[in-house]
């Protein structure tokens, strides 16, 4: 497998070799922000997790390990949210495909209008559908406000919206897995993190997975159960990107 840690936050005053077909308009187009990560996002002012993107609210860790990594690979971005992280994979001229998976309709439509916008949408291809262990529905509760908060674990009363969202089951997804290249997963599911693993591991990706990135939060996540099966598959080193309870996890072989 490449060593990807070679693409450390330490790099990060370099700037990425783009192509022109994958480097972001230097014009703001109207309706657009630019991120602090330096790509155009939709304005979504009433949602936080749009804020947190568009101000550099999260640590640049997997923004620059993205960006700099020197030998082909591919990316599934499970949790995708608006984007933020498939659209700065996709635009590394190295990156071969990105898989993104949204299953909220609404953020849906952000995804693919910020894909699309930042010039990757022959590199990166919106999912709308969640990872899980059968192929079929699901209902998704969702946080007013907060968009990064949906989830399909059992939540609180006050997520009072729920939508009816398409799964992906491990037969489904071993018909996706890109060949022959490196893997990259990022995984941020809001506590369903355990059987996205699973259903991963039962569709056979996880063999062909260089590194897999993680939120880790002390509420729901089953750290260790996580950490377990990827060490069953092969993976022996995990990078916290914080000392906080809620942390980011890169695991490597």
């Amino acid at each position: 497998m490449t060593d990807l840690l070679s693409a450390k936050a330490s790099t990060r005053q370099r700037h990425p070799r783009t192509s022109s077909a994958r480097r972001p308009s230097l014009k703001l187009p109207a309706g657009y922000v630019r991120s602090e990560y330096g790509i155009l996002l939709r304005k979504n002012w009433l949602d936080a997790t749009f804020h947190f993107c568009s101000k550099g609210a999260y640590d640049h860790f997997l923004a620059d390990f993205l960006r700099y990594q020197q030998q082909p690979f591919a990316m599934l971005d499970i949790g995708a949210n608006q984007g933020l992280y498939s659209i700065l994979a996709g635009l590394n001229p190295n990156c071969q495909h990105v898989l993104a998976f949204e299953p909220v309709s609404s953020t849906f439509s952000l995804l693919t209008a910020n894909i699309a916008i930042n010039g990757v949408e022959g590199v990166v291809q919106p999912m709308k559908a969640a990872v899980s262990l059968s192929t079929g529905k699901a209902s998704i509760a969702k946080k007013p406000g907060h968009s990064g908060a949906a989830s399909l674990r059992t939540l609180p009363g006050w997520f009072r919206l729920t939508e009816t969202i398409a799964t992906l089951g491990p037969e489904a997804l071993r018909e996706l897995l890109p060949a022959n290249v490196d893997l990259i997963i990022k995984v941020d599911v809001e506590g369903h993190e355990h059987t996205v693993f699973k259903a991963l591991s039962q569709a056979g990706i996880l063999a062909h997975t260089a590194a897999v990135f993680y939120e880790v939060n002390p509420e729901w996540s089953q750290e260790t159960a996580l950490k377990t099966l990827l060490q069953a598959h092969g993976f022996t080193g995990f990078t916290r990107t914080s000392s906080r309870p809620c942390h980011d996890v890169l695991a490597t072989r």
